[in-house]
């Protein structure tokens, strides 16, 4: 059931706990922010020692107070914090934000202490903000509950950010670069609410309109900025992102690509980290757009909240330097964006404007001795054109230029044609000026080109996902039949006989009962009993070991292929024996021999799923066998997965150009592959007993597919695999 936070972050009351006379307590700093901010509400400040503060009366407790805010404020230590919090439940309030570190992010002590103060809240129903936060600024409200130095310019940006260092930076930058917010939320340890919560607030909070005064120069819609370090609930965190992008973009910078930054997230707010792989493809599929570090996040929440994006990915170039421009087309190629261009037309337009040894192609070079009104002059015509999706006007600080007048001009122009306009004004003191008044008229500007076509790209990217759009999780049902009694049956015994892996006769099976097809399989006893089999079904053929807990046979000489005769087959019987006694004395009580049929003339691939801790089962494809170790070729799928989505990711492969008929060559079973895929998806969403589970390798022929190795892993191993 989603949270009202709406008498959280518009409170019409509130009640602050720790205020005090000294200034520099975090107390005394919040209550000043709240009435500096102007705060139009009620404020009732809270501290048995002191009888007023200012103006306004100050009360000894929360039961004590004249009515129930609909916000508490709690500005003290950790474990007075809890005491606080329980006196807010008694009281009836339901609305509670606590700043206090040296809960979870400080070991065993404060995660006792952050476990008591979830019973607390779960006890009376209360919304917790933090702890370990900064708090939320809302500009519409207006209410500033943080200890930060917050401008009061109000915007169409919206901000999450588990940091509260973070956000204190944005902070500042917002003031500088004049970019106002609308909500700003500091999530801190979420120990009670998320930023899954907050994004449903989002969701269904309906924006304020901004005074027309206010709304001059920004874009249409209400952009999303988020820095986490953890997400809580993958999957109703990207249903809810895929929401939300259906109108408005969603951005996010999260790190954890590294072992080093998992451990300091740990420090930092407890938080676990999910493979940053699948944070990758979860982000893709639901339309956000992933920031790869903080001046990426910082350019696109200016780019999103003044500019629309644009519509197509045609970008024009206009510049008064030759080299910058070069270098801006390599970053427009880059993109995958497109270079504008211009018919006779316009071109002959741009000519009468420009001096002849000027050029008009697209880089539009206007010179170095440009002055403002010939920069304006160009920019002018070619947004005027239907031929051009987005404008970059790049100025280096050359004798003639007139930095000023020429962001001046471009403000106006972007008034008067409402077309994305990026600039880049290449310098240091010299073009301060300029940024200034590009800022005022809320034009985006970056001091080197390439950060602004990366702009153009992310937000072009976002445009054309909103078109594109599928609900990811909402996939018609699988229609593929399996026998469910049978694959319950197989996992039940292994369970029963407390295995936490599935062994190789009972993996056949289990794909069998899945409808994967496997190459003709069998059990054997001896030598004898082989031979006859291996004539059965033809060779060539292959013996392996099977036993529970063997998952990597080939290491351990457990799988030897291509016995193509008699004489073959009992060699190889004969070293299977000598690798049986290498094993373990329980391995060597349950292991068996398997003979299979050797399939030839087929493409290798792997198929697999895992559960994420986040996200939960995710789906991986990619070049099988020995070349799974020798070339990256790694694809993953959010799971349930649906023929069209299984072609997708199979076509994104590297070993795909093989599949698909190399050089003209006549394709594999590719729908066979594809309908496996969906199976496999299938198998682990019926079975939560599987943890994980890989075929590798499935082997592609002309005519089929055929599941040679299956490893399962049905619950948390103790121990390392054999």
């Amino acid at each position: 059931m989603a949270r009202d936070l709406t008498k959280l972050f518009s409170p019409q009351s509130i009640a602050v706990v720790g205020v005090s006379r000294t200034p520099a307590k975090v107390g005394a700093i919040v209550l000043k922010s709240i009435i500096k901010f102007g705060f139009k509400g009620k404020i009732y400040p809270v501290n048995p020692a002191v009888d007023q503060i200012g103006s306004l009366q100050c009360y000894p407790d929360l039961k004590s107070l004249p009515e129930v805010p609909d916000l508490a404020i709690v500005a003290i230590p950790a474990a007075a914090a809890l005491e606080i919090l329980q006196q807010a439940g008694e009281k009836g309030i339901k609305n509670v934000l606590i700043f206090a570190a040296g809960f979870k992010e400080s070991g065993e002590e404060g995660l006792n202490l952050e476990n008591r103060l979830v019973e607390i809240a779960k006890r009376y129903d209360i919304d917790v903000l933090g702890p370990n936060c900064l708090g939320f600024v809302n500009t519409l409200c207006p209410i500033n509950a943080t200890f930060g130095d917050v401008s009061g310019r109000p915007g169409n940006i919206r901000f999450i950010s588990q940091s509260g260092a973070i956000a204190s930076s944005m902070f500042d930058w917002c003031k500088n670069s004049n970019l106002g917010f609308s909500e700003f939320i500091t999530l801190g340890n979420k120990a009670v609410i998320n930023e899954n919560d907050i994004l449903e607030y989002f969701l269904h909070h309906k924006n304020k309109p901004l005074a027309s005064s206010d709304q001059q120069g920004l874009s249409d819609v209400f952009p999303v900025g988020l820095y986490l370090e953890s997400i809580v609930d993958g999957r109703r965190f990207i249903k809810l992102v895929q929401n939300l992008t259906k109108t408005n973009p969603v951005f996010i910078i999260k790190p954890g690509k590294s072992h080093a930054a998992v451990e300091a997230m740990r420090s930092h707010t407890g938080a676990i980290a999910g493979e940053d792989a699948v944070l990758d493809v979860a982000l893709k599929e639901s339309g956000a757009i992933r920031c790869q570090t903080l001046e990426d996040f910082f350019d696109l929440s200016r780019a999103f909240a003044w500019e629309n994006a644009p519509k197509g990915p045609r970008v024009a170039v206009i510049s008064n330097a030759g080299g910058p421009a070069v270098i801006s087309t390599d970053a427009i190629v880059k993109e995958r964006l497109e270079m504008a261009k211009f018919d006779e037309k316009t071109k002959e337009s741009l000519q009468q404007v420009l001096p002849r040894s000027a050029s008009v192609l697209n880089p539009i070079d206007v010179l170095g001795d440009a002055l403002a009104d010939r920069v304006a002059g160009a920019a002018e015509i070619v947004l005027a054109t239907d031929q051009t999706d987005a404008l970059v006007v790049i100025l280096t600080p050359q004798v003639m230029t007139q930095m000023a007048k020429t962001a001046q001009l471009i403000g106006d122009l972007s008034a008067k044609y409402q077309k994305p306009i990026f600039c880049s004004f290449i310098g240091g003191s010299l073009v301060v000026e300029g940024e200034k008044i590009l800022n005022e008229y809320k034009i985006p500007s970056f001091r080197f080109p390439e950060r602004a076509v990366t702009a153009v790209g992310a937000m072009w990217r976002w445009k054309k996902q909103q078109m594109m759009q599928t609900n990811l999780f909402d996939i018609s049902t699988i229609s593929l039949q399996m026998d469910e009694d049978r694959i319950k049956n197989i996992l039940h015994k292994a369970l029963v006989d407390n295995q936490t892996t599935v062994d190789g006769e009972a993996a056949n099976q289990l794909l069998t009962a899945s409808g994967i097809a496997t190459p003709n399989t069998a059990m054997i006893a001896d030598i004898k009993q082989a031979i006859e089999i291996a004539n059965n079904i033809g060779w060539p053929v292959v013996l392996k070991l099977s036993a529970p807990g063997l998952l990597h046979k080939t290491e351990l000489d457990g799988v030897i292929t291509e016995i193509a005769n008699k004489e073959e087959l009992t060699v190889a019987w004969a070293k299977l024996q000598i690798s049986i006694k290498k094993l373990e004395a329980l391995a060597q009580k349950d292991v068996k021999v398997i003979i299979q049929k050797d399939i030839t003339n087929g493409v290798e691939v792997i198929v697999g799923v895992k559960r994420d801790i986040t996200f939960g089962p995710v789906l991986l494809f990619g070049a099988g066998g020995t070349l799974a170790e020798l070339i990256v070729d790694r694809n993953l799928q959010l799971l349930p997965v649906n023929i069209a989505q299984a072609k997708k990711l199979v076509e994104q492969s590297k070993i795909y150009s093989i599949l698909k008929g190399y050089r003209g060559g006549f394709p594999y079973a590719l729908s066979r592959l594809y309908e496996l895929i969906v199976r496999l998806g299938k198998l682990v969403g019926i079975c939560p007993e599987i943890k994980e589970m890989e075929i590798n390798p499935v082997i592609v022929t002309r005519s089929g597919t055929f599941a040679v190795d299956a490893k399962i892993i049905i619950k948390s191993q103790e121990g390392p695999n054999l």
